[in-house]
């Protein structure tokens, strides 16, 4: 066999060289960069590598987190190398590879949050960096009812709409129109409507109850018979809603005054509550608890009852034949006057004074009224904010408060903000004429909704047999933490999803 080489063999070896000598100066280089890099990374602290937060969370309940995850395990972070703007409360852990930064309290809408944290140290490699992110909340939809005019003469009357907007836009949605909305809740991206019959017949006045979806299309519910629906309410994220049920004169069947029922929307099946007896229990009074499908109940001799709706067999939600846990009787107080947002407490009243229930462990505490000198105070509405105050760990709550001045016998209405032991006005109406009607408070604190007749002496009843409110029955949005009015709607019932 030849050995010798050909000038095309070597050609191509001279062709050879200058690719080798190019490949391993590439992969030199590439070894240099490697080399490089790792010694950046052991020379620099560590770095942020993503941010998970919940926009709308954050702003619709409390303890929702903001979670800064970095390239290497950390040292414990500590509350003084973390800093917030627009401030406000936090909680931190530091887990793993994460600074975990948790709300106790829900964050302003429409806001944007800068988050700094300094000196952040890996567990492995001594040297410190600093994290920043920046984030903006979004604001949920609320919900209110406007009525069309009552009829004049033979003219109709017009269809009542619920509106959908949010406090920080004047853009305006028609959910749902109808004629005669007499009241609703949200479901959700839902909505449960009662609405009047406009043909009455011999039963007198009775209702509908629709479910309506996220495009406007209702569709009809099963009541308990021919009759009437009053104090609807809806249980979050249990596909149960509530109502006191009254039959009409002429129904036949089993007859109902004022009865509990509850509805399961998956079967659209409506059951009666069993009071003490196992009889169906007739009500003043109700609510679910904040978050939860527990029921608290008012019987007409004042007494409360703490009711589970679910069955027995471990908390499944209602089947085509449920059983009730026993109600558990709270004692008798003459009113119920609202449910704090942890789901476990309520408050009430009696002529002694208000008190809140912890029903998780059955104590009664006594809320302090506020006074002021030379008047006699009565307070009626109460609204709980979400969260305690930071130093003294005590409720705060708005109330409704009228002062009578024995001297001039004038009234004088307010909505005042209670927080660690002070109270402070948050609303007070803008003339002698104006009517504090209701108030609510929106799910972050930020705002309270407060529905008012503008002028008493010029009122005028939209002559609804159930729910009848003024004509002119506003609802103003207030800046819970200056007072100021960010924005008014006519109409009533504001909600927040």
């Amino acid at each position: 066999m030849s050995t010798d080489l050909t000038a095309t063999d070597l050609a191509s070896a001279g062709q050879l060289r200058p690719f080798r000598r190019a490949l391993w100066l590439l992969v030199g280089g590439l070894v240099v960069a490697c080399l490089a890099l790792v010694a950046v990374n052991l020379s620099s602290g560590p770095r942020l590598t993503s941010v998970d937060v919940d926009t709308l969370a954050v702003v619709s309940s409390a303890n929702q987190r903001l979670v800064l995850a970095t390239n290497r395990q950390l040292v414990d972070v500590t509350r003084d190398q973390v800093s917030i703007a627009p401030t406000t409360d936090f909680q931190l852990t530091t887990s793993g590879n994460s600074v975990v930064i948790s709300f106790p309290q829900p964050l302003a809408y429409n806001t944007d949050y800068t988050v700094s944290v300094r000196g952040v140290t890996g567990s492995s490699v001594d040297r410190q960096s600093s994290l920043s992110a920046e984030f903006s909340t979004s604001e949920p939809s609320l919900h209110y009812l406007s009525r069309a005019a009552p009829a004049s003469g033979a003219e109709a009357r017009g269809v009542d709409r619920i509106l959908r907007t949010t406090v920080g836009s004047a853009e305006t949605v028609v959910a749902f129109e109808s004629a005669n909305i007499q009241e609703f809740v949200p479901i959700g991206a839902e909505l449960a409507v009662v609405t009047v019959n406009s043909e009455q017949g011999s039963s007198g006045l009775t209702n509908a109850l629709y479910r309506v979806d996220a495009d406007g299309t209702a569709e009809a519910l099963n009541l308990p018979g021919t009759g009437l629906v009053q104090d609807l309410q809806a249980a979050p994220g249990q596909s149960l809603l509530g109502f006191r049920f009254t039959s009409a004169a002429d129904t036949a069947g089993p007859r109902y005054e004022n009865v509990l029922f509850v509805l399961d929307l998956r079967t659209n099946a409506s059951t009666p509550v069993p009071g003490l007896f196992g009889d169906p229990l007739s009500v003043t009074t109700w609510d679910f608890m904040a978050g939860r499908a527990d029921i608290v109940a008012q019987q007409y001799d004042s007494t409360l009852l703490l009711i589970n709706p679910l069955d027995q067999s471990g908390g499944n939600p209602l089947e085509n034949e449920p059983e009730f846990d026993a109600p558990v009787p709270l004692g008798q107080f003459a009113n119920l006057t609202t449910f704090a947002p942890d789901g476990v407490r309520i408050a009430v009243s009696d002529r002694d004074g208000q008190y809140v229930l912890d029903l998780s462990q059955g104590t009664e505490s006594t809320i302090v009224p506020q006074s002021v000198e030379g008047t006699t105070q009565y307070t009626a509405e109460l609204r709980f904010l979400v969260g305690t105050d930071r130093d003294t760990e005590t409720d705060r709550y708005v109330q409704r408060v009228a002062e009578f001045d024995p001297a001039t016998g004038a009234v004088r209405q307010y909505l005042s903000l209670v927080a660690g032991g002070q109270a402070r006005t948050v609303y007070a109406p803008v003339s002698a004429l104006e009517t504090i009607v209701g108030f609510e408070i929106s799910p972050n604190n930020q705002y309270l909704a407060v529905q008012v007749v503008p002028n008493r002496d010029s009122e005028l009843s939209d002559e609804y047999p159930v729910n009848a409110q003024a004509t002119d029955a506003t609802t103003l949005f207030v800046n819970v933490a200056t007072g100021a009015l960010r924005r008014s709607v006519l109409g009533f019932d504001a909600t927040w999803q």
